[in-house]
């Protein structure tokens, strides 16, 4: 921890010489910035994170996050026009140590609302977690971290494959919580699954328990054929908060050279996502994507969401066609996509989002 303190020293300094520090304190600065030189390398490639990797030192490794995702909305249905833009900035560091099978890693979210939230700056917490790397395929986390249900919904909201979440994935799956979760995999078997606290934000954590996790297996993982990379998986999610809830999932997820297809379905009796919702719903996506070039993908999703299966006529479905062109691997990427909506006993809508994403 010294040395980065130390980084920061030497950079202020260097742009401070002019103001009469004496000469034996500026040796020294610079005998421990010759020393740092020696025992740190700065990595700065464009295609992955930027790094300090520290040599015969405990901490073997410091990664700033800093990451910005912007939406640009337009509504263009005939009876309104709505233009919005919200954005996310990220910010916070990883740090590795213990010959690199331990990390931690902290990033809070600096434009969420927490408005509503009683502990403000918990709120704008994202992770904050403790990992420990068992092995090459184990690895156990404590902290709080994205819960693992669902193919869309385990994923980083860096990696969708459209400027929004599918229904389900907003409804069901876009959350985090304070827990310990497992992940690995063997022979076929990729899992992960973990107890949490039900408190969403890091707020009340002593709210009730939640127990998540999802499976997915290659049943061809072993053969050289198309369905190699094919997986199949399910999973759930159930809490006890208010009058208690569960998720229950399974999807597939097939890649083939420049191709991509899925399909998730979800039943939900009670959910907590952001938010606790009591009700019972369903809903079903599925996915098409195709690499036109190394950089430029085309994809085009079904979506269709029922938000009380007690009620008739409050099925939504949504059908997306979109581009998405990454640079720097997918450090930068920009995407386009269109959305028609059809929302019963209601007209229905056009909509046009641009994506604007950088992981620097």
């Amino acid at each position: 921890m010294k040395k980065i303190l130390l980084i920061f020293l030497i950079f202020l300094l260097s742009s401070c010489s002019s103001f009469g520090i004496e000469e034996g304190f500026l040796e020294e600065i610079t005998l421990e910035e010759n020393l740092l030189k020696e025992n740190a390398v700065f990595k700065l490639n464009p295609y992955e994170a930027k790094k300090i990797i520290f040599k015969n030192s405990i901490i073997n490794e410091v990664s700033p996050v800093l990451n910005f995702r912007g939406v640009y909305e337009a509504d263009i249905s005939d009876d309104r026009h709505n233009f919005t833009y919200p954005f996310i900035i990220e910010g916070g560091a990883e740090l590795k140590f213990g010959e690199s099978k331990n990390k931690i890693r902290a990033v809070s979210n600096f434009t969420r609302d927490v408005d509503d939230l009683d502990n403000k700056f918990l709120g704008k917490i994202s992770d904050i977690y403790f990992e420990r790397k068992i092995n090459e395929n184990h690895k156990i986390l404590i902290g709080n971290a994205r819960v693992p249900f669902g193919f869309e919904g385990s994923k980083s909201t860096y990696n969708l494959m459209f400027s929004k979440r599918a229904q389900i994935g907003e409804n069901f799956n876009d959350a985090r919580a304070l827990g310990v979760k497992y992940t690995g995999s063997f022979d076929g078997f990729e899992y992960s699954i973990g107890g949490y606290s039900a408190t969403r934000y890091l707020q009340d954590i002593t709210d009730g328990a939640e127990f998540a996790g999802w499976i997915n297996y290659k049943p061809f993982y072993k053969n050289s054929h198309i369905f190699k990379d094919l997986k199949i998986g399910a999973g759930g999610d159930i809490g006890v908060l208010d009058k208690g809830y569960g998720v229950y999932g399974a999807g597939m997820e097939w890649e083939y050279k420049k191709f991509l297809l899925n399909a998730e379905y979800a039943y939900a009796d009670g959910s907590n996502a952001l938010n606790y919702n009591p009700d019972k719903q369903e809903g079903f996506y599925t996915t098409a994507a195709y690499n036109l070039t190394d950089k430029l993908q085309f994809a085009f999703r079904y979506d269709i969401f029922d938000s009380n299966t007690k009620k008739s006529n409050d099925t939504v479905q949504k059908y997306t066609a979109g581009l998405n062109y990454y640079l720097f691997g997918r450090r930068l990427k920009f995407g386009l996509d269109y959305t028609y909506t059809q929302v019963p006993a209601a007209n229905d809508i056009n909509s046009v989002h641009f994506l604007t994403q950088v992981m620097l």
